[in-house]
């Protein structure tokens, strides 16, 4: 199989599994989706085996891992500033002190989450 077939094969179910999703979620079912997730992460990781070519290289994965550091720093400092306007403005409705600390703990799950993570990766490396 050709990475351009490989692609064309992601495309489709990517197409269908949302298509699926929106019509259970409107359904106001929640099993399925989950199930469906789960056959089409299957299919993918089966279908990736007969792929002839190459996915990724060293410098994309060089490339993730920056874009994930990027990507987690900056979003914390959004969602810390977030939280801080939340917070100074909890007067206005109380539910914005609600909201700042869901965002203060998810924040700090994520950046606990990564440091975990990052620590067990470069234990496997060296």
């Amino acid at each position: 199989m050709t990475l351009k077939q490989y692609t064309m094969i992601r495309i489709l179910i990517a197409m269908s599994l949302s298509a699926f999703i929106a019509a259970s979620v409107t359904r106001q079912e929640f099993f399925w989706p989950v199930v469906a997730v789960a056959c089409a992460l299957l299919v993918l990781l089966t279908v990736r085996r007969f792929v002839k070519g190459i996915l990724a290289d060293e410098r994309d994965y060089a490339l993730s891992g920056q874009a994930a550091r990027w990507t987690i720093q900056i979003f914390s400092m959004a969602a810390v500033l977030l939280m801080f306007v939340l917070l100074a403005k909890k007067e206005l409705n109380p539910s914005f002190e609600i909201v700042a600390s869901v965002l203060a703990y998810s924040t700090c799950g994520l950046m606990l989450l990564y440091s975990l993570i990052f620590t067990l990766l470069r234990r496997n490396v060296s």
